[in-house]
This record gives structure tokens, C-alpha cells and sequence, in this order.
């Protein structure tokens, strides 16, 4: 072998070593950003099941004021049909 190839050899290492060392960095500038991004959703989605949490605690006073609403409509319904026909 050459002294020529094998100069060419190891600048042709080089650059690969090169590529590889830059491929290496800007996956782990990826992975930081995919973990910065994971970790939102997660806390997103603790809210979320936070505020689901409080919502399942409540529907039974929710349903009773809308029942209550319901009714007190109707009767005024009834109420006002029966005084328009006097």
C-alpha cells in the first residue's frame, strides 16, 4: 500500500468520523427536544386528568340542578297555559 492511499484512507476516516460525530450531536439535540415534548404532554395530560377528576366528583349536583330546571320550566309552562286559557 501506498503512502498516497493511505492518506487518502484516513481523510476519508476523518470525514466519516466527522459525519458520524455531527449525526451523534443533532440526535441528541432531537432526543432533548422529544424529551421537553413528552414532558409537557405529560403534564398536560395530569391536568387533564385532574380536571376530569373534578368533573366526576360534581355530575350528581349538575343533574339535580338540571332536573330542578326542567321542572320549574314545565310548571311555569303549565301554570301559564292554564291562567292564558281563564
Amino acid at each position: 500500500m501506498t503512502l498516497e492511499e493511505i492518506e487518502h484512507r484516513i481523510e476519508k476516516t476523518e470525514a466519516d468520523i466527522k459525519t458520524l460525530y455531527s449525526r451523534t450531536n443533532k440526535f441528541g439535540e432531537e432526543m432533548a427536544v422529544v424529551t421537553t415534548k413528552l414532558d409537557n404532554i405529560l403534564i398536560t395530560l395530569g391536568e387533564l386528568k385532574e380536571s376530569v377528576g373534578k368533573i366526576n366528583s360534581r355530575p350528581a349536583r349538575l343533574w339535580d340542578k338540571i332536573v330542578l330546571s326542567l321542572a320549574g320550566a314545565v310548571a311555569a309552562a303549565i301554570a301559564a297555559a292554564i291562567i292564558s286559557n281563564l
